[in-house]
Parts: structure tokens; C-alpha cells; sequence
């Protein structure tokens, strides 16, 4: 997926195509908050299947909250927003669908409490918000390889690190970039304290003797929620145990799998890490976990909570060109 151009955009409450969204040039200090959430189309329903959207507008919520970026509502109407956008669509793939909150415009470091508390945050910085509909192309099988990365995952102390926002993955780029230039496909972070905490995309888990574990938030990562959806499986699913800890690079490097998963990766097993390659290269646990996410996500099975799954549009589709 190459993320710069959109078919279609939910733009101020419209379905327009790419060129007609514009933003002001200052909304480049990068002052955002956002959000990915998956659409699955399943053909023998004729519908796409969003995956947990009510988590994703939930923690949404909870990162404009941490930045002080205003809502205003725009949040709530996301929904009606996608609903629209995969109405209006001629495809019929999957989506990567990006929700984004924005500052518009105004002076980066006027906080609200220093010119008038009782005054309105939206004067005080004017927010815009934005979906696109990115097609997701082709589901990878391969294995992916890893390096441990030399740049630190940010600390809380410095952005809010169980959300997701503009700036914190603009640090993250400089991880991938990192990978790709040492010939692997994804950098995994370490936090201050040599911890691991994710990757530059997704969440990090190992096997060893048949236990599954995974860094535990307080380390500084995001709050995943395919993480917790496959701590869910394991447990329910699989009968794992599942420890949320602190992890060392070495038990990294001496796992018997490790495997990592987000919104966009899914669940991809990892082949090796700085060279080193997990004991169990059949990866048999992380390969069932696989199989039961993405069947999950395709209609294949039934999800493991009512939440997880919601179907659009919600009636018949209105095609635009484009």
C-alpha cells in the first residue's frame, strides 16, 4: 500500500474524491491524531466487515483527549463517515480506513488555560478530521524478517504512548527507514530502559515452551487492539498462557517463535531477528493464531465477541466514479 492518494475521502461530512480535499499549509506542524481500522470485503454477504471500530473510535477519542486536540463531534460522526465512503465505492477489496483528527490552524503553543479558560477550545485551535480509503492489495504469506532497532521507542514522558499520534509515527519512520536500509522488512524498539516494546507498526509477542508473552503497556507501547484480540484467542481459543512482561533482546533472539500483529499486519510470523532465527521455524502456534485471526476478520468463523465485527453499508451501495 503506497498511502498518497485515496480514491475517495470523507471530508467535512462529504464523500469527495482525493483532489477536492484541501487542507491549509500550516497543518503541516503535524499536529494530529489518528487512527486505522480495517475493512474486509466478504463477497458472499456483499458487505464489508470492519473490525473493531468501536475500539478504534474509542481510543480515538482518548488520544484528541491526550493532545488537547478539540472534538467538537467529529469523532462521533466517523461512522455515518464510513458508512459513506464504502457505500459510495466501486471496489470491492479490503481497506485500510485512516481516521484522522487535526489542527487546522493557529499558534502551536497557545494552550487553552494561558488565554482564557472559559473560552472555547475550538477558537483557540481550529480542528479539521478526515477519512481516507486506502486499498490494501494482496495478503502477504511470507515470513518477515527483523532487526532490533538502534532508535528508542518514545517514552510517555515524552507523547502518550498507548494511542496513536501524528508526530510519535513520524519517529517511528525513522525505524523502518533504519530496516530497510539493513535489509529487513520491520525494526522492532527497545524503550530506555533496553526493554522491547513493539514494532514500528505493530505489537510483539514470542513463544517459549508453549507460553505465550508479550511486553506488558506499562513498558510504553500502544494499546493495541488486535493485541488484545489475540490475547483473547490464545486464552479462549488455544487454552495459552499468556504473561504481559518486561522482555530482554536476548529472549528475543532465543524464542522458539515470535510473531507480530496490528490492524495492517494482521499476524505475520517473524523468520529472524539481527539474524538470529527462533527455534521453531514451523512456527506452529503463531501460524494457528494466524489462521484464526484472519479467518475471523474474512466471515471464515465466527468472532470472539460481539464487538468485534461491524458490517457496511448499511443499506444499498450509491457508486461514484473515480
Amino acid at each position: 500500500m503506497i498511502e498518497a492518494r485515496s480514491p475517495l475521502v470523507w471530508w467535512k461530512g462529504e464523500v469527495m474524491p482525493w483532489e477536492a480535499a484541501q487542507v491549509p499549509v500550516t497543518t503541516l506542524r503535524g499536529v494530529n491524531v489518528y487512527d486505522g481500522a480495517r475493512a474486509y470485503w466478504q463477497a458472499e454477504s456483499n458487505r464489508f466487515a470492519v473490525i473493531s471500530l468501536k475500539g478504534h473510535i474509542e481510543r480515538l477519542k482518548s488520544a484528541a483527549d491526550l493532545m488537547y486536540i478539540p472534538d467538537e463531534g467529529l469523532i462521533d460522526q466517523m461512522p455515518q463517515g464510513i458508512d459513506d465512503l464504502l457505500k459510495a465505492t466501486s471496489l470491492r477489496e479490503d481497506f485500510y480506513l485512516r481516521l484522522t483528527l487535526f489542527i487546522d490552524s493557529g499558534l502551536s503553543y497557545l494552550y487553552p488555560d494561558v488565554a482564557d479558560p472559559k473560552a472555547s477550545q475550538q477558537k483557540l485551535a481550529p480542528t479539521g478530521a478526515f477519512i481516507s480509503c486506502l486499498p490494501i492489495g494482496p495478503r502477504s504469506e511470507q515470513p518477515i524478517t527483523c532487526i532490533v532497532s538502534t532508535w528508542q521507542r518514545q517514552s510517555d514522558l515524552s507523547l502518550p504512548a498507548i494511542v496513536k499520534t501524528g508526530p510519535a509515527y513520524a519517529a517511528f519512520r525513522l525505524a523502518r527507514v533504519e530496516a530497510k536500509q539493513r535489509g529487513a522488512d520491520q525494526a522492532l524498539l527497545l524503550n530506555a530502559q533496553g526493554m522491547v516494546t513493539e514494532s514500528a507498526e505493530a505489537s510483539v509477542f514470542l513463544v517459549r515452551q508453549g507460553c505465550l508473552y508479550t511486553p506488558a503497556l506499562s513498558e510504553g507501547l500502544l494499546d493495541s487492539l488486535t493485541r488484545r484480540t489475540i490475547i483473547s484467542l490464545a486464552q479462549q481459543e488455544f487454552g495459552l498462557k499468556v504473561v504481559e512482561c518486561s522482555i530482554t533482546r536476548s529472549e528475543l533472539y532465543t524464542a522458539d517463535e515470535v510473531f507480530i500483529c496490528g490492524t495492517w499486519e494482521e499476524v505475520r510470523v517473524v523468520s529472524s531477528i539481527d539474524g538470529h532465527q527462533p527455534r521453531h521455524s514451523d512456527a506452529p502456534i503463531s501460524n494457528a493464531l494466524r489462521k484464526a485471526y484472519i479467518q475471523m476478520c474474512t466471515g471464515l468463523r465466527s468472532p470472539i465477541d460481539d464487538d468485534f465485527v461491524q458490517y457496511f453499508p448499511s443499506h444499498t451501495p450509491t457508486l461514484l466514479s473515480h
